[in-house]
């Protein structure tokens, strides 16, 4: 549902990993990504970088042990 307050549009969307409600702000790339699919997976900024760090630390392990 998009929504105007203070003359900015926001959208509420519900984050597929923590199951919590977030606001996205016009002119940000999640703001593009929603508009476009509302009914998609979208996570929330602390998912998001949950996620990323987890994707980095797994890296690093990986070439640490030579492992894949």
């Amino acid at each position: 549902m998009q929504e105007q307050i203070d003359g900015v549009f926001r959208f509420r969307s519900t984050c597929y990993s923590c199951r919590r409600e977030f606001d996205v702000i016009e002119g940000t790339q999640a703001y593009d990504n929603v508009k476009r699919n509302s009914k998609g997976m979208h996570c929330c900024e602390d998912c998001k970088n949950r996620i990323e760090l987890e994707a980095r630390l797994n890296f690093g392990r990986r070439l640490l042990t030579g492992k894949d």
